[in-house]
């Protein structure tokens, strides 16, 4: 068997890791969005978007003038590209008020097989809806 130099074995370790990042991060992975209107930050990350199981979004908003006295729970919708609404089913972060929050908002098991997913914010620093979309089915 041919014997490896001492650069050929660091060179295969690090074809393998990288091999295995791009499997494995390009599997659940989606982009960030942000939406910056009327003095408020609002970005969003999705954690979990996957047909049959909750959908969980990482979100924060962030300002310099106005309260966000929201209850995310009512203030928040998620739509599928079939026509199906979801909402929120639990908010896991910081109460009302202030001028920065974050959290995880959860959504119930997204039914069917839909291609796109759409997260709505109501009335955040009085723009009327905030839309936040990927796609997660082919």
């Amino acid at each position: 068997m041919k014997r490896l130099s001492n650069w050929g074995f660091p060179r295969l370790i690090l074809a393998v890791l990288a091999l295995v990042l791009i499997l494995f991060s390009g599997a659940n992975a989606f982009e960030a969005q942000t939406s910056n209107k009327n003095m408020v930050r609002v970005d969003v990350k999705p954690i979990q978007l996957t047909a049959g199981e909750k959908a969980i979004f990482q979100v924060s908003l962030n300002t310099h003038s106005v309260d966000l006295s929201y209850d995310m729970e009512e203030v928040c919708i998620l739509q599928d590209n079939e026509g199906r609404v979801y909402n929120v089913s639990k908010w896991k972060g910081s109460s009302p008020g202030g001028h920065h929050r974050r959290g995880t908002l959860e959504f119930p098991a997204l039914e069917g097989n839909p291609r796109s997913i759409k997260l709505i914010l109501k009335g955040i620093g009085d723009v009327p809806e905030r839309f936040f979309e990927w796609t997660i089915g082919g």
